[in-house]
Parts: structure tokens; C-alpha cells; sequence
């Protein structure tokens, strides 16, 4: 393996719509508490910008595992937050 590799950097970018610019943002600030507080090697980019909802999860190779089990936490929250805008709530 070379040296490169090792040093192999993630990324994972992910864009969500929303019905509203509102509800876009909304969401966002509903997820922005549950994700500080990250372990080394280990970035989170979130805002909204419009109708979108911007993820942008960051990794060393080493912590590929975490980053793809933190995309999956946000968007089932992404999700929830959507069903329960849906619903007026």
C-alpha cells in the first residue's frame, strides 16, 4: 500500500429539498445540537441555502465506519423532521 492511501481522505456530500425555504432551515438548526462535540478526524458542514439542506461529512480513513454512521443518524433525523413538518407540526 502507499503512502498515499494511508493517508486517504472521505468526503460525503449530500443535498435534501425541502417544501420551503423555512422548513429548510428549520431543520437545520433542529440537527446543529446533536452534532458538535465530534471525534478527531471527524468534520460536519450543514447549512440550508434555499430550499436545500447542505451535509458535508468529512473523514480520515480511519474513521470511515463513524462518518457513514453520522450521515445515517442525520438523515433519519432529516427525515423525521420532514414527516413532522408535513403533518403541520
Amino acid at each position: 500500500m502507499t503512502k498515499n492511501l494511508r493517508r486517504l481522505e472521505v468526503e460525503i456530500a449530500v443535498q435534501v429539498q425541502f417544501p420551503s425555504a423555512l422548513q429548510a432551515r428549520a431543520a437545520v438548526k433542529a440537527l446543529i445540537p446533536d452534532n458538535v462535540n465530534l471525534p478527531e478526524g471527524l468534520t460536519l458542514s450543514m447549512f440550508s441555502r434555499g430550499r436545500t439542506v447542505y451535509v458535508a461529512i468529512g473523514s480520515r480513513r480511519s474513521m470511515m465506519a463513524a462518518a457513514a454512521s453520522t450521515l445515517d443518524e442525520i438523515l433519519d433525523h432529516i427525515s423525521v423532521s420532514r414527516k413532522v413538518m408535513a403533518q403541520g407540526g
